[in-house]
């Protein structure tokens, strides 16, 4: 038995649980010799659990048939639940019945008596094995699990062929539901996806499909279980492709981040408006008229530019302070704000001078919206200061001019109703006399 018998080689610890004496002896002895720690053998399953709980082994070879009234199974069974500590089954006995009793017990082996030296060693030796890889898989996924949770990521699990979806309850719960409250198919998914967010979404996840991305990333808007959309990204990878190359499975998993598309949102809001009126400010008032005179040459689209600015405003500052000067500003631009559509691009220009873009609107309408703003204004005095009236410049944008073009001509007209006495509307339309 050259190379089996060094006693150094520390192979772990293994209880031996026979009411055979002479069998549990002779293994006591077989097992030491090839390097094991072996305690005094027992012979019930009480002494079993007792042995265990005083001082737990690395395995416990255990025979099904024992003295008392615990037999080996019921044994195996409490030493599962209570520890983690593999058991290898030793019995004289093959029927089929016992064979399934012990598989219950999830076993790491079966030995039947008398087991050959080599086969002894060969099944203790796997069974202590895969016990630790099966150890180190449960930590694995304990860590897994501990960094989902950390993470508050939701996992899914798609079968592309069939489409069915295995959701975790992580998944669930971000939409407000239970686990079984959700079909496990990708239609559960996509149905809850908002209409503008589903195209992209469905041309992301091709795109890895069919191998055009390395991975599949999709931030789009589900519908919660109470109504409203929440935000969420959602990433993946191809995990399974068939011999053709055709995808299987996917996996991956899904992140709410609802909070920080409102902080994006709050951040954009603050670049793109004026801090003290809460309308959009001149950087951004640019960025859109470029994008909308685009549109207009490409539809043959009337956009036109109303440009006021209140009268006597630095009257208004030295006469009744800034902070005065400031309420006229923003009490201006909510009373113009309130009269404008949904679609119209309303800036602060700089100072007291404010710009509106009326999209999708000609000369004579945008005229008639100007007048009624101008009206407005000076019939709705400010307690303490009085009427604060504004002049008007309205002019509708012509294919053949640049930008700088359109923005001086509305700053012209503008100046003409304030040359004019001010408190007026000047467009484009009218004579210059």
């Amino acid at each position: 038995m050259s190379g089996m018998g060094a006693r150094n080689l520390n192979r772990g610890s293994i209880l031996i649980v026979e009411d055979d004496g002479i069998i549990a002896a002779h293994l006591q002895d077989t097992l030491t010799r090839l390097g094991y720690v072996v305690p005094e053998p027992v012979a019930t399953g009480e002494a079993a659990l007792a042995a265990v709980a005083a001082a737990p082994p690395d395995l416990a070879l255990m025979d099904i048939q024992l003295a008392g009234a615990m037999d080996g199974v019921t044994a195996a069974e409490h030493i599962r639940a209570a520890f983690d500590i593999p058991v290898v089954y030793l019995t004289a006995f093959t029927q089929d019945a016992q064979l399934q009793q012990a598989k219950a017990t999830a076993p790491y082996g079966y030995l039947v008596k008398p087991a050959p030296e080599r086969e002894l060693l060969a099944t203790l030796e796997m069974a202590l094995h895969k016990h630790s890889l099966d150890r180190r898989l449960r930590q694995s996924e304990e860590w897994l699990a501990l960094a989902l949770w950390g993470a508050d990521l939701g996992i899914w699990d798609r079968n592309i062929r069939t489409s069915t979806v295995l959701y975790s309850g992580r998944w669930a719960e971000i939409l407000g539901y239970g686990l079984t409250d959700i079909a496990p198919n990708y239609a559960s998914w996509e149905a809850r996806v908002h209409p503008d967010d589903l195209p992209a979404m469905r041309e992301a996840f091709n795109a890895h499909l069919e191998n055009r991305a390395p991975f599949y990333e999709s931030e789009h808007r589900l519908r919660h279980k109470d109504g409203h959309w929440i935000w969420v990204q959602a990433k993946g990878k191809v995990t399974e492709r068939d011999p053709e190359g055709c995808p299987l499975r996917a996996c991956g998993v899904l992140l709410d981040i609802s909070e920080r598309k409102r902080l994006e949102e709050g951040l954009r809001q603050l670049a793109a408006t004026d801090p003290l009126t809460g309308v959009f400010n001149r950087r951004y008032f640019l960025q859109s008229i470029h994008q909308e005179i685009s549109r207009a040459q490409r539809y043959a689209r009337p956009l036109t530019l109303i440009m006021f600015d209140i009268d006597y405003f630095k009257r208004i500052n030295d006469t009744f302070g800034h902070e005065q000067g400031d309420e006229v500003l923003k009490s201006t631009t909510a009373r113009v704000r309130q009269r404008l559509r949904r679609n119209d691009v309303f800036a602060r220009w700089g100072g007291e001078e404010f710009m509106i873009l009326a999209i999708e609107t000609a000369l004579p309408q945008a005229v008639a919206l100007a007048e009624t703003l101008w009206a407005a204004l000076r019939d709705a005095p400010f307690a303490g200061i009085g009427t604060v009236t504004a002049s008007f410049g309205v002019t509708e944008y012509q294919p053949d001019e640049t930008l700088d073009q359109w923005l001086k001509r509305v700053d012209d007209l503008t100046y003409q109703a304030k040359s004019r006495g001010r408190d007026r509307v000047c467009h484009s339309g009218e004579s210059a006399g």
